[in-house]
């Protein structure tokens, strides 16, 4: 049975610890093991979690950054978690949750998860950051870190809402949508279920075609000012582009697209995630990235009929940058 793991990241004082805390007091959350990274030689929130939570295997990583120099323990680190005997009684771990350092960037955490040990586990990875909604949204602008982490997450969740006016939840959700449209915003009032949202099981593959077109149709006449100001009012160093691969296009020259993307961006690239048909393979296939960090190729076997949509979210860099670096490219950006 594929066990889920959960990277739980967010900037300084958004609220991961309380959300994980929340979450294990729940008796449903009994078959979870956990590992707290800081960046710290004492690890403060390893023993808040530990004090607030019953019979939790748990395993504190401090005195590094498990996205840098800590990156072949936190190998080590799951392995022996996952392996680690269970109490008489008790089924096999179903989830994992790394709480994140403050300061970790996610993609080269899940670059050290393509280990083979790890690989070999079929494990299910998703990102979890938390917002502050008592933050001003705006004081992330300049910290490369925050926006690496909602880049690459797969769920958004408010923190703090009840320090927010009710008015204005609803923007605040829609602000953190158009600094990553591929994730899923969690901005329930209610902790508890909002709790259960943040760590429920994976769900699969986003309709990302719906969303490209969606951005395509609100790009176009009468629609595309308007909407540009809304991204640049949501980020102004956020870019989120719809892009489109030619028909008939071979799996080389798509690949060769995305390392010469990822080439050009650099660390301004957070989050790729593409459906596309090459003439290798019968069914589409799915691509993903966190930062420049691409999983492998999936064919989806159970989609035949999934519409091709790209989609790629980067920092300080404009469509026309990308356009320029290649342009007799075998995939078009269209926005």
């Amino acid at each position: 049975m594929a066990v889920d793991l959960f990277l739980l990241c967010g900037f300084l004082g958004s609220g991961k610890t309380t959300l994980l805390v929340d979450y294990l007091r729940d008796p449903a959350s009994r078959d979870t093991g956990v590992i707290v990274n800081e960046a710290g030689e004492i690890g403060v929130d390893g023993a808040i979690v530990a004090n607030d939570s019953d019979n939790v295997p748990m395993t504190l990583m401090a005195n590094g950054c498990v996205c840098c120099s800590l990156r072949s323990d936190l190998v080590y680190t799951l392995s022996a978690l996952l392996d680690a005997p269970r109490p008489e009684g008790e089924g096999p771990l179903q989830r994992v949750i790394l709480e994140c350092s403050g300061l970790s960037r996610p993609g080269p955490i899940i670059a050290s998860l393509a280990d083979p040990e790890l690989a070999s586990r079929g494990l299910r990875l998703t990102v979890v950051c938390t917002d502050d909604c008592a933050r001003d949204p705006d004081a992330l602008a300049e910290m490369d870190e925050a926006m690496a982490q909602f880049g690459a997450a797969h769920r958004i969740v408010l923190t703090k809402t009840d320090l927010l006016p009710a008015s204005q939840l609803h923007a605040r959700a829609e602000r953190a949508a158009a600094l990553n449209p591929l994730a899923l915003v969690i901005a329930d009032p209610d902790r508890r279920q909002a709790v259960q949202a943040a760590f429920a099981p994976s769900q699969g593959v986003a309709d990302l075609a719906g969303l490209a077109a969606r951005m395509l149709i609100a790009g176009g006449a009468g629609g595309g000012a308007s909407e540009s100001a809304a991204r640049s009012a949501a980020h102004p160093r956020i870019r989120v582009m719809a892009a489109r691969a030619r028909e008939g296009i071979s799996w080389t020259d798509f690949s060769e697209w995305l390392d010469n993307l990822a080439g050009l961006c650099g660390e301004r690239l957070l989050r790729v995630k593409a459906v596309v048909r090459v003439t290798e393979c019968a069914e589409p296939i799915l691509i993903q990235s966190v930062g420049t960090t691409f999983s492998a190729p999936q064919r989806l076997t159970r989609q035949p009929d999934a519409r091709d949509a790209i989609i790629v979210i980067a920092r300080d860099i404009e469509v026309d940058d990308i356009r320029a670096s290649a342009p007799d490219a075998p995939v078009e950006m269209l926005a």
